[in-house]
């Protein structure tokens, strides 16, 4: 068994800091990442991404309703807040196959028994070939609307709430207490 000696050199101990300094810098992570860090990071990339597309889609539809405010009598300027409750959402095609096979057995005895069996399998379509791959969008469908809030000029005039809330209702098919008009002022 070795023994460990403390009192070493100044020589000795200077390699031995040098050598662990050494495995630090080769422990530090280089410029390249690995599959699983670079699959976190498009993650990552991807939900910020996602957050500011349902921002910059709510702020254009704030945008045109308030430019739509804007024309309508005694309505006057306008500012419009819009919620969504998720984001966009994308349907992709898909093949199904589903197979049922039913069986009936009577044995010499007099007794009967019946085997039902099924399988259903469903496989997105991709387009394209080799690695350029993807799958076919059937649909998309826009975030729906979670609640809508209008400071308006004539927001403090019930006929001016009333009609600003149907037109929301229409427009977004959101019920009337999702909808607030509020009387803006300066």
């Amino acid at each position: 068994m070795w023994k460990f000696n403390w009192n070493m050199s100044k020589e000795k101990w200077l390699m031995i800091l040098a050598a662990g300094v050494c495995l630090m810098v080769l422990a530090l992570p280089s410029g390249k990442r690995s599959s699983g860090a670079e699959s976190g990071a498009e993650s990552a990339g991807d939900i910020r991404a996602e957050g500011n597309w349902a921002r910059s889609y709510e702020r254009e539809l704030e945008r045109r309703v308030e430019d739509f405010l804007k024309t309508v009598d005694g309505v006057g300027e306008a500012d419009v807040m819009i919620t969504v409750k998720s984001s966009e959402e994308k349907v992709f095609r898909v093949d199904r196959s589903v197979s049922d096979s039913s069986t009936e057995e009577t044995d010499s005895a007099g007794g009967s028994r019946r085997v039902s069996s099924g399988s259903q399998e469903e496989n997105t379509v991709l387009t394209g070939s080799g690695g350029g791959e993807s799958p076919i969008v059937e649909k998309e469908l826009m975030p729906e609307i979670e609640g809508v809030a209008v400071s308006a000029d004539g927001g403090g005039d019930a006929r001016i709430q009333a009609e600003i809330s149907a037109a929301l209702e229409a427009l977004f098919h959101v019920p009337q207490h999702k909808i607030r008009v509020l009387k803006r002022v300066e």
